[in-house]
């Protein structure tokens, strides 16, 4: 899929002043939500559907893993959310995790790890990494990883992967939960150093870069996220998820021709159904006033998403765009 990093969900354009449907598409701000889905051997599960649910425990939004595991939800609003990885049909158990979105333009990663019914391993996606690990580590990294799957558990699980690294400062798989548990709680300091070490550890894993990325990006570290997403898209290149957020990424650095690749690549690897991709292809063309093709995008995102709460002030800017074109 796509990662919405969160996506990330990075709008910036330039505000033109004597139109207020121009500031509209420019000033939006919005939360991104976005996931790695893997076995207890952090091997990746594709194709598994994946739903985010309200606090009234409404789904509002689906989506499902792609061949690495990712799966992303862009365009949030505040407030408290529920993700649910449903495994039905397959040899895991369904898993979820609460989010709660208190400022605009937050980008939330969370890891899933799906215990089995059976003990059944999966082999798609990137390429098993095997480690000779101490007895004592693993204990701690096996102890901490399920405490984490538990309500109100967070801090134990944390002190026991801390000691499993403490023990072996190179485990991977005890790093790279780590900092995404620190990524979670918004320790993005915390988390860096631990995922640039899971990623120099096993240089096949896209999840390490990637939530390396997303850390950097909240610590408004433009060009190391890029690079970081750049390396995870390289092991990873037909992500939807990567895709769009490395184009996202790219626009916000004002790479624009580089940006549109990859947001194009993102849009048909998703079979042309990205509301996400559409919608940054229009904020991009915006930015370099290619109007004509902001407008074309913009329809595209309402026959994707026609249920957008904006709808109807996205239909007036189709229109000004249409006659900016002109």
């Amino acid at each position: 899929m796509i990662l919405a990093l969160g996506i990330f969900i990075l709008l910036r354009g330039p505000v033109v002043a004597s139109h207020p449907s121009h500031a509209f598409i420019a000033q939006q701000r919005f939360n991104s939500i976005s996931g790695h889905v893997s076995d207890r051997y952090r091997n990746p599960i594709p194709e598994l559907q994946v739903e985010l649910l309200n606090d009234a425990e409404s789904v509002i939004q689906r989506t499902r893993t792609d061949n690495a595991g990712f799966f992303v939800f862009n365009r949030l609003s505040d407030g408290i959310f529920q993700v649910r990885v449903r495994a039905s049909g397959t040899a895991y158990i369904d898993q979820t995790q609460r989010v709660q979105l208190e400022r605009s333009r937050a980008v939330e990663q969370l890891d899933f790890i799906l215990a089995s019914r059976d003990h059944a391993t999966t082999t798609a996606g990137d390429v098993v990494f095997v480690q000779e690990v101490p007895a004592e580590a693993r204990k701690l990294y096996e102890h901490g990883s399920g405490l984490l799957q538990k309500q109100e558990k967070d801090k134990e699980g944390i002190a026991a992967l801390e000691r499993a690294v403490q023990i072996f400062p190179a485990y991977f798989d005890a790093l790279q939960l780590l900092g995404t548990e620190y990524v979670k709680q918004k320790e993005y300091e915390r988390a860096i150093p631990l995922l640039s070490k899971a990623a120099e550890v096993n240089r096949q894993s896209a999840q390490a870069p990637y939530t390396l990325s997303v850390a950097q990006y909240n610590l408004k570290l433009l060009p190391e996220a890029i690079e970081s997403m750049r390396r995870a898209l390289n092991l990873s290149q037909q992500s939807p998820a990567g895709n769009l957020w490395f184009g996202m990424l790219l626009r916000q650095a004002d790479k624009f021709d580089e940006a549109e690749i990859y947001l194009k690549k993102a849009d048909q690897l998703a079979a042309s159904k990205s509301a996400d991709a559409h919608w940054q292809l229009a904020l991009l063309y915006n930015q370099v006033k290619r109007y004509k093709e902001a407008a074309d995008e913009l329809e595209l995102f309402l026959k994707v998403q026609p249920d957008s709460k904006d709808t109807e002030l996205i239909k007036k800017l189709i229109t000004r765009f249409r006659e900016e074109a002109k």
